[in-house]
């Protein structure tokens, strides 16, 4: 408790034959929602056996975890994230093998600056060739994140960055149709919109592989 960890497993733990007793091996899992408690261990963790954009993304408070694949995945809630990783994973199968490329959830806000900050570490990613932004509105309502997308496509411009990458972006949900007018009204290129979870999916992956 006082280290604030989520597991501590000694094995094996022995008693030597002078009477000692040894811990041979352990694993240690520490939360990292705590970290700002335990800065005596930023030298240890920064950078050890961690990917690059992950150190970034943590740095801007997202929950972002990169993959090996080629569908970048943006959703608000961890659960319709994992579904959505199934859903890309399944219809990549059909084009060539396609994967998804991360797990991205922003949670209940999708402001502006969060929605740029994860497409900054997403689109920067060599690898994604397609985005695929899944949204249920709930507390936070559609039109929300559409103007969050639409204002973090361009402040990602207004910085130089390179935003050609199609983006696939379903909205379901609270004031969903609201949030399509805005995606339509800007009329951005890469933007994309699909109806469905699944076609969204389908679309993502034929979109990656072709490009």
């Amino acid at each position: 408790m006082g280290e604030d960890a989520t597991l501590v497993e000694v094995n094996p733990l022995v008693r030597t034959a002078d009477g000692r007793v040894v811990a041979l091996d352990g694993k240690v899992t520490l939360d990292d929602n705590a970290a700002y408690r335990h800065t005596e261990r930023t030298p240890f963790t920064h950078g050890a056996g961690t990917d690059e954009r992950e150190l970034r993304a943590r740095e801007r408070g997202l929950n972002y975890v990169r993959l090996d694949g080629e569908v970048g995945v943006i959703g608000n809630g961890a659960g319709l994230v994992m579904s959505t990783l199934d859903v890309v994973a399944r219809a990549g199968e059909e084009h060539g093998g396609v994967r998804p490329a991360n797990f991205l959830d922003i949670g209940g806000g999708a402001s502006a600056e969060v929605m740029a900050n994860g497409l900054d570490v997403i689109l920067g990613d060599p690898a994604v060739r397609s985005v695929f932004v899944n949204v249920f509105g709930g507390i936070t309502a559609c039109d929300a994140v559409a103007n969050g997308v639409v204002q973090a496509l361009e402040l990602l411009e207004s910085r130089g960055e390179d935003v050609g990458k199609p983006l696939v972006v379903r909205l379901d949900g609270n004031s969903a149709e609201q949030g399509r007018q805005i995606l339509t009204a800007r009329a951005h290129p890469a933007v994309r919109q699909a109806d469905t979870m699944d076609g969204a999916a389908r679309l993502a992956a034929e979109l990656a592989a072709r490009n």
